[in-house]
């Protein structure tokens, strides 16, 4: 196959690591294009004739080139090779192998289809992946750095449990916050400690809040914790913290397009928060997020 390797230079480890596996591809018989998601013309480079984008990065790099593929009404399938942290699209997916047995079943795969998310506001628009979501999660993304982040931990494991220790420390006095919204006309508004519109299972340091959630169903799963859930939620957080799976005890609705408004919390879509300071904040601000199906073509490996 003629493929695009789209590699983000931080991600993963070791300086030649590009390189590698642009070698690794070619010894498994494929024509290998390069290109660093952190330099210009990652656009150009999609326009090239290829078979397949395989993306080499975390969770915000695969979103990125997703991003871009849809909104040039691609056809070319995407494939991941998971070098981040939490690899929750990765992983969703079921990209859980070796780089290296990655790249030799690649010519066996499979294309499947992917829904998107589109969220329209004043701001404009803008697609998707892995969810939309408010509350303790968004505020926590949008925490200062030194405090968000911490230092760097020995392992990936050390470092999700330390974001999920924080997140079970700041729900304890976290206030839950009034939002208007409905889910397909179904309204479900009320006070959230946090709510997930999920296209993917999983969120963040890798928490499993939509345990069933599929991403080429034409709808997205919405998850929603309320005062009365705050106690569930601490015991799910401290399962998780000590390495325990513990099953999510919050229901769940699939939904289509789901309407909403408030008027100071921050918005987090995939890898981003949005806080919408350009947007004038006197008045309540509206939201529409609608499910795309099968915007995005994706080369599953069995």
């Amino acid at each position: 196959m003629r493929i695009l390797l789209v590699h983000n230079p931080k991600a993963g480890s070791g300086k030649h690591q590009g390189e590698d596996l642009v070698k690794a591809l070619k010894r498994a018989g494929h024509t290998a294009i390069y290109q660093s998601s952190t330099a210009r013309g990652i656009s150009k480079a999609l326009k090239k004739k290829v078979n397949l984008v395989l993306v080499g990065g975390g969770d915000g790099t695969v979103g990125k080139i997703a991003c871009c593929l849809v909104s040039m009404k691609s056809k070319v399938p995407l494939s991941v090779l998971p070098l981040g942290t939490a690899n929750n699209f990765a992983r969703s997916l079921g990209f859980c192998l070796s780089q290296e047995e990655l790249i030799e079943r690649l010519r066996g795969g499979e294309c499947e289809t992917f829904d998107v998310g589109l969220a329209r506001g004043l701001w404009g628009e803008r697609y998707f992946f892995e969810g939309a979501s408010a509350g303790l999660f968004a505020d926590y993304l949008q925490a200062p750095k030194e405090t968000a982040q911490g230092e760097r931990r020995a392992s990936k494991t050390d470092e999700m449990r330390h974001h999920v220790c924080e997140l079970h420390r700041r729900l304890q006095n976290y206030r839950a916050r009034e939002w208007e919204m409905n889910l397909d006309g179904d309204d479900v508004s009320g006070r959230y400690l946090l709510w997930h519109a999920m296209n993917l299972r999983s969120v963040g340091p890798v928490l499993t809040l939509a345990r069933d959630a599929k991403t080429n169903n034409g709808a997205f799963d919405f998850v929603g914790a309320r005062e009365e859930d705050r106690s569930v939620l601490l015991d799910y957080f401290e399962a998780r913290a000590a390495g325990k799976r513990r099953k999510l005890p919050l229901s769940v609705k699939r939904f289509r397009r789901m309407w909403l408004r408030d008027k100071k919390s921050p918005l987090h879509f995939d890898d981003d928060v949005w806080s919408g300071k350009k947007e004038r904040r006197a008045r309540p601000r509206e939201i529409e997020i609608v499910v795309k199906e099968s915007a995005l073509r994706i080369w599953r490996i069995a």
